[in-house]
Parts: C-alpha cells; sequence; structure tokens
C-alpha cells in the first residue's frame, strides 16, 4: 500500500497518527525522506519490504 502527501507536515502528521509506535514512526519518517530526495514525492509504502513497521489497529478499522 502506498500513501502519498502533498507536504511533509501532513506526511508526518498522518505518520505520527498512524503508527503504533517510536521505532514504527521513525521508520516511515527515513522511508518518507528518502522517497523525497529520490524521487521528489512525499510518500511511503507499507509491504513485506518493511515489516518492523506497525501501524496502529485504527488505520485498518477505517
Amino acid at each position: 500500500m502506498k500513501v502519498s502527501f502533498e507536504t511533509r507536515l501532513e506526511a508526518i502528521d498522518w505518520i505520527a497518527q498512524n503508527v503504533a509506535d517510536e521505532k514504527s514512526f521513525e521508520s516511515l519518517r527515513e522511508q518518507l525522506n528518502y522517497n523525497f530526495i529520490y524521487n521528489g514525492e512525499f510518500y511511503v509504502n507499507f509491504d513485506d519490504d518493511n515489516p518492523e513497521v506497525n501501524l496502529s489497529d485504527e488505520l485498518w478499522d477505517n
């Protein structure tokens, strides 16, 4: 699943609201920075390649 954002602030807010722990926040923040540096877009991916990311249960309930 790919989640895209218009701005970095929007992305950071979304990540903070949807991760289960600080480790996941840091992992997604780093991915966000990497994606912007190399692709010029603000987005994060969730798949089997980043199993260290734990999303909050609320995200899956929506």
